[in-house]
């Protein structure tokens, strides 16, 4: 389910996986690229909720009771009009690993749970690897992988290390897709075993 939800998005941005491409994916076309719901993504230091609702406040949309202003949160996503807008927003204050993860997955609940969430969606912890406990967030962290760490790149990178060396430890591997495809260790060591790919 969660792959063909990407591939859906990616086929109707017209940003396909490219597996020869070198980098990271380009998150931020993503969120340019969303017209239904439009997407505004924004990095506030020291996110909390109260954080969010000033900075929702500052875009015009005032009185929104997002809860306690001093819980501190890793994503955010808020619905602005009739599915007319989505605000994601993550702490700048996280590493830029981190802040991508965060942020894809905040990006997975709009395209998953729009009509589920009702109005906002609050994430005081986004987990890279693991099984969140809550189905809405497994979810989230399983479209964030698929999207950050395409299968196809993965195998790709599997591929030519094999070629090259004849082995392809998954530790190399994990050190190359991390650093190439700026996610965490823990994230593409996560999606690696999920996918089997590599050798211990």
């Amino acid at each position: 389910m969660i792959p063909e939800a990407v591939a859906r998005l990616r086929q109707r941005l017209g940003i396909p996986v490219d597996p020869g491409r070198r980098g990271p994916v380009r998150l931020d076309r993503f969120f340019e690229e969303m017209t239904h719901p439009r997407v505004s993504h924004f990095a506030l230091p020291d996110l909390t909720r109260g954080a969010v609702a000033a900075h929702l406040g500052g875009e015009g949309i005032e009185g929104a009771d997002l809860g306690d202003p001093a819980e501190r949160l890793d994503g955010f996503v808020f619905f602005a009009g009739a599915a007319a807008w989505a605000y994601v927003s993550v702490g700048r204050d996280n590493p830029l690993v981190r802040r991508r993860f965060s942020a894809a997955h905040e990006l997975g609940h709009v395209v998953l749970h729009r009509d589920s969430i009702g109005r906002f969606r609050a994430d005081k912890a986004v987990l890279e690897a693991g099984e969140a406990d809550d189905q809405m967030e497994r979810e989230a962290n399983r479209f964030a992988a698929e999207l950050l760490m395409p299968a196809d790149v993965c195998a790709a990178r599997a591929d030519e290390l094999t070629a090259e060396y004849g082995a392809c430890p998954r530790g190399v591997l994990e050190y190359r897709l991390a650093a190439e495809l700026l996610v965490s260790g823990e994230a593409i060591r996560y999606r690696l075993n999920g996918l089997g790919v590599g050798n211990d």
